[in-house]
């Protein structure tokens, strides 16, 4: 073997060891990148989905809040609530109307009668305001958990990309590596023969 027919093995051997390393980096970067992209997607979606349920966790909360006023003795939130409000208003006017229409709007049976339906509405419509505070928590809990499994499948996603995003710099580090050993062992194997002729 002629001394250039050994340089042109060698030659050669190097430009198929540096063309084999930046295919194979190019290879991991792509590999990477669709790793990077995958888990972009992961995260804005999850962004998204939390900030679709946030409405219906924040009234949950605010619900939750008020069940605790009433169970600590405050009934403020209560005493407010239009619906209470406005059937206690209008059981009023109909009962002192009825009262003054018999000319007692004032005597003692028509207050009686005023306090006993107050009672009675209280009671019937704390009940109600409580089930209906009671039906938004449980929208807000229902908000939570969903949005508490789809952030741990959003995490789980992202991990298995992080993971084949490290295999593909891994494959790609190892790919580089095996092509430059290749042309320093063709090389090798072209000085040695060289060396055998002469």
């Amino acid at each position: 073997m002629t001394f250039w027919v050994a340089g042109a093995i060698v030659v050669a051997g190097v430009v198929q060891g540096v063309q084999g390393a930046k295919a194979s980096k190019n290879a991991a970067n792509a590999a990477l990148a669709g790793s990077d992209a995958a888990t972009s997607e992961q995260r804005r979606q999850y962004n998204l989905t939390r900030q679709d349920y946030g409405p219906y966790r924040k009234a949950g909360y605010n619900a939750l809040a008020q069940m605790r006023q009433l169970n600590a003795g405050n009934y403020s939130s209560f005493k407010a609530s239009p619906d209470y409000n406005f059937v206690r208003t209008e059981g009023q006017r109909g009962l002192e109307q009825s009262a003054a229409a018999r000319g007692g709007a004032f005597s003692g049976n028509a207050l009686r009668a005023l306090s006993d339906y107050n009672q009675g509405l209280t009671s019937e419509q704390y009940g109600a305001y409580y089930n209906r505070l009671a039906g938004i928590a449980g929208i807000g809990q229902n908000a939570t958990n969903s949005t508490a499994t789809f952030g741990a499948n959003a995490a789980n996603q992202i991990g298995a990309n992080d993971i084949a995003g490290g295999d593909a710099r891994a494959s790609g580090v190892m790919g580089a590596a095996n092509s430059w050993n290749n042309a320093i062992n063709t090389g090798l194997n072209a000085y040695g023969a060289y060396k055998k002729w002469w």
